[in-house]
């Protein structure tokens, strides 16, 4: 071993060695490319929030700061206090009684904290699993009433879309939620406005595997690894046809990062 080759670097380049030998290899690299630019360019237009690599302070939120400064990839460290980089698993779409539980046991086993990003719809027709993941300590962030395309929508639908979401998980948990991931990732500046006025953020997203189609646990957790640690902001999805491969990636994900080295953190 050269005395410039630290474990950590080897065994990261095993890891890349690994997903090389995957028949569909040529497929996740031209995701892996896709996303890059899309990040790339969302970070340009969208409004400030967060991204992969500038996780808020506690009590701090996005609406404080301009566009440039929250949308910026060097704001904060991505190191916890051990100097392993942190990651934020998210899940969107739920509840779903076909992968909420099941997910639950997997974080508590795992010892790993998670952000859920509730429908509030699907809040509404399962809010004894919304309670699960509250009593359990999971985050629990707004993902709108209907999952509708905010950008197309009049003011007031945002809103309502915003404020519905926020009143039924309130009304669930208690608490009021101060993160809103938009539905397909996109808000404009009335979304974001409307959000500054309530004093919430959006979280916007990182490693994504466009799970919410059908493509198998292995091309997840391997779509993911690919966008590591340059993306560290993971974004699985929940639903009724996703549950096995949803709770099989994370598990996978989980096992495959702390194996690596990294470390999960709230957002």
């Amino acid at each position: 071993m050269s005395q410039e080759e630290s474990p950590d670097k080897i065994d990261r380049k095993k890891e890349r060695e690994k997903l090389k030998e995957d028949p569909r290899d040529f497929e996740h690299r031209l995701h892996n490319a896709k996303m890059s630019f899309l990040n790339y360019m969302a970070r340009k237009v969208l409004p400030g929030g967060f991204w992969s690599g500038n996780r808020l302070q506690p009590g701090e939120s996005a609406y404080k700061q301009d566009d440039a400064t929250a949308n910026s990839d060097t704001n904060q460290t991505t190191l916890d206090g051990n100097g392993k980089i942190r990651l934020h698993l998210t899940f969107d779409d739920g509840p779903d009684p076909g992968s909420t539980p099941a997910l639950l046991n997997l974080l508590a086993e795992k010892g790993v904290i998670a952000t859920f990003f509730f429908i509030g719809a699907n809040a509404k027709k399962h809010t004894s699993l919304v309670k699960e993941v509250q009593k359990a300590g999971q985050i629990i962030g707004n993902h709108s009433m209907n999952h509708l395309f905010l950008p197309v929508q009049t003011s007031k639908k945002i809103e309502s879309e915003i404020d519905e979401a926020n009143q039924v998980l309130e009304e669930i948990t208690g608490e009021r939620p101060s993160l809103f991931r938009p539905p397909f990732g996109l808000i404009d500046r009335r979304g974001a406005e409307l959000l500054a006025a309530r004093r919430m953020s959006p979280v916007y997203w990182g490693a994504v595997a466009d799970d919410w189609q059908y493509i198998g646990e292995e091309a997840v957790t391997r779509r993911i690894l690919k966008q590591l640690p340059r993306e560290e902001l993971i974004v699985l999805h929940e639903g009724p046809h996703l549950g096995k491969q949803t709770v099989n990636a994370a598990a996978l994900l989980i096992d495959r990062c702390l194996e690596l080295g990294f470390s999960f953190d709230s957002i």
